[in-house]
């Protein structure tokens, strides 16, 4: 299966990691207005500009850093939109990339917007299929050129990236867009609907294949060079884009992937690429999951992000009563920042944020705030309730007691820390195929494939599903406030390390109690796995604090398992100990796909204290106690996963201690 470049024959080799001095340049494409298609998108034009306000925030200059978008994209100051992103400007910003770079810089690309699939030209495609992109100029298909006209084809992008990386310089690529049109089910359209950067062949008068002599064009090389690509969703899914606040508004729109993305940069952690992503997908994932799933390649995977070795606290600036950030850095309605009146000086104030805006938020404070400061994270903001909306009925089956069922929950506003919506919601209920099942917040049932989304097949079931999913998002939107990634990740060596091995398992029957064992395979941070295959999550500590581990499963069916420690065993891991954790895999249903994820937790242990088990998590109990001296983030953690946590303002106990929080996601595929 390729990919939107022609990358993936890749000749991998050894690199140094490009020095943290080395110059940004970048080109952002956003194409959100198109001359001749009627498939106008909202967020790219958005999209620009908070890459641009990422970049920055990693040390790209704002002369660095070139734009094509429509005029409507707000930019940071001082970075210039160039025109529109047609097909000539595109690949012209491009090759004014490669005359600008050198051995010293760090070329990043990044395009927002439509594409789609197109006959293969030259054979290389397994697929047999081309993934293009469509500039603003973009048309139907032109016979007489075999293409759809003015777009760009994979392959075409690999001269002038190849051109850069010729120049010495290392290329990062990032493409918030999708190429392949797939057979789920969308919920109907609303005007809050999230929307797929995906053209059907069809709309673009596309043949389903081309004559025998449209099929020469030579196959593009594979790249050479230091690179990283990094993609908004797998080959067979959609990327989305969603609105932050009224949907009405066009400023509010952004990629569901940049926007993840960004906030990952902005951070100030110090990430590998492969990391990032992770942070991106967890991000994603953090109320609802997404049925796209970010994929990234290259050999700059496992390398530091844009050259950065330690973390940068990130610098969150203040006018008045106004925080300068906002939803789409990760601020979240609750939270309590310190308030200074320089970087380096004494807090002034303690403030609360009370109204919260994609860009910025408005505070209350203890005391006089400054006309310009600068804010730091205390506290993370309350839990936010669950967004429930339907149901839908898809078919014509008798739901008569499945909807009696969900008037009486909704009537009683049950069960706790759920809203019934009629607008923008994180899960919409969906009656199809003779039973309810949980669509996610990109309106996709059963996105991950068939029979993925959790389903009640009767009444007495709801609520126990519902339940089931408030858990699940509690936990999943509580370990992404509270994680390390906020404060800054330390690169492999300086921490734990977490290391995932697949081991395949066939023929291993109904209670996987006989089969053939496989040679065990090493894994990054996603793994295909099916009926009976074993995981092993290893887990070593080279640093001098010992960390207490807690690891979870969440599955398809949104159980949460404690997966390590066991019960009596220490979780604790010392200096230069490894240990092991395995699972195995078991599919209630043969034919059944699923979404399925590993977390990880881990806190700094503190001498003579206790250790911090985190194992209740996994409990569906309504109260949980807390054992004393628990450390600030595990406490507040533990308390914001509680059934009725939306409902209360939960305290912080101690400063924000440090919690790391490590995913892997598993997709769970038939036999």
């Amino acid at each position: 299966m390729t990919r939107a470049i022609a990358a993936l024959s890749l000749l991998i080799f050894a690199s140094a990691a490009a020095p943290a001095s080395a110059e940004i340049r970048a080109l952002l494409v956003g194409v959100s207005e198109y001359r001749y298609l009627d498939a106008d998108l909202r967020g790219p034009a958005n999209d620009v500009g908070l890459m641009a306000r990422a970049l920055m925030a990693r040390g790209a200059k704002a002369s660095g850093i070139t734009v094509l978008a429509a005029p409507s994209a707000r930019l940071p100051e001082g970075v210039t939109n160039a025109g529109e992103p047609t097909r000539a400007a595109i690949l012209g910003g491009l090759a004014e990339l490669a005359a600008r770079s050198d051995g010293e810089t760090q070329a990043v690309f990044y395009f927002s917007g439509h594409g789609t699939q197109m006959p293969d030209l030259n054979g290389d495609e397994q697929g047999g299929f081309d993934e293009i992109f469509l500039p603003a100029d973009a048309k139907g298909w032109n016979g007489a050129i075999g293409t759809v006209e003015n777009a760009i084809v994979d392959d075409e992008m690999t001269a002038p990236l190849q051109a850069i990386l010729d120049t010495g310089a290392s290329v990062v690529a990032m493409l918030d867009a999708c190429y392949s049109e797939t057979g789920f089910r969308a919920l109907p359209d609303s005007a809050a609907a999230p929307v797929a950067r995906y053209i059907a062949p069809s709309l673009l008068a596309m043949p389903s294949d081309l004559s025998e002599g449209e099929t020469a064009a030579p196959a593009a090389p594979p790249l050479v060079g230091d690179f990283v690509f990094l993609y908004a969703a797998q080959q067979n899914q959609r990327a989305f884009e969603y609105p932050l606040g009224d949907p009405a508004d066009p400023a509010n729109w952004y990629g569901d992937f940049t926007r993840a993305v960004a906030m990952a940069l902005e951070s100030g952690a110090a990430l590998t690429w492969a990391d990032l992503l992770q942070q991106a997908m967890a991000e994603m994932n953090a109320n609802a999951p997404a049925t796209q799933t970010p994929d990234a390649e290259g050999p700059l995977l496992e390398r530091a992000v844009l050259g950065q070795t330690e973390p940068r606290a990130p610098v969150i600036r203040t006018a008045g009563d106004r925080l300068q950030a906002g939803a789409l850095q990760g601020v979240r309605q609750g939270a309590i920042y310190e308030i200074f009146a320089s970087s380096d000086g004494p807090a002034l104030a303690e403030a609360r944020v009370t109204a919260l805006e994609a860009t910025s938020a408005r505070m209350q404070a203890t005391g006089a705030l400054p006309p310009r400061g600068f804010a730091r994270l205390k506290s993370p903001g309350q839990p936010q309730p669950v967004r429930l909306a339907g149901p839908i009925v898809a078919d014509s089956a008798d739901y008569g007691p499945l909807q009696q069922e969900i008037a009486r929950l909704r009537a009683a506003r049950a069960p706790d820390g759920v809203v019934w919506t009629e607008g923008p919601a994180d899960y919409t209920l969906v009656l199809t195929d003779g039973a309810l099942a949980l669509a996610g917040r990109d309106g996709i049932v059963d996105g991950a494939g068939p029979g993925s989304a959790p389903r009640a097949m009767a009444p007495d079931g709801l609520l126990d599903l519902l339940e089931r999913a408030v858990r699940v998002f509690q936990v999943r939107s509580a370990t992404q406030q509270v994680s390390a990634g906020r404060t800054g990740l330390t690169l492999s060596g300086f921490g734990p390390t977490y290391g995932l091995t697949h081991v395949p398992v066939t023929g291993g029957g109904a209670g996987c109690d006989s089969g053939t064992v496989q040679a065990e395979q090493p894994v990054s941070k996603t793994v295909t796995v099916r009926h009976c295959d074993q995981l092993w999550l290893e887990i070593k500590n080279p640093s001098r604090t010992a960390r207490d581990v807690t690891v979870l499963y969440i599955d398809a069916d949104n159980r949460i398992s404690a997966i390590w420690p066991e019960a009596g065993l220490s979780n604790r891991v010392g200096f230069d100990e490894t240990v092991e954790a395995g699972l195995l895999i078991q599919n209630p249903a043969p034919q059944r796909h699923g979404l399925e994820e590993i977390i990880v937790l881990t806190v700094p242990a503190r001498d003579n204290a206790p250790r911090t088990v985190l194992t209740a998590l996994a409990d569906p109990a309504p109260t949980r106690a807390i054992p004393a001296n628990t450390p600030g983030a595990a406490a507040w953690l533990l308390q914001a996963t509680l059934p009725d946590a939306a409902t209360r303002n939960l305290s912080l106990p101690g400063a924000l201690t440090p919690l790391e929080v490590t995913r892997f996601s598993i997709r769970l595929v038939p036999d």
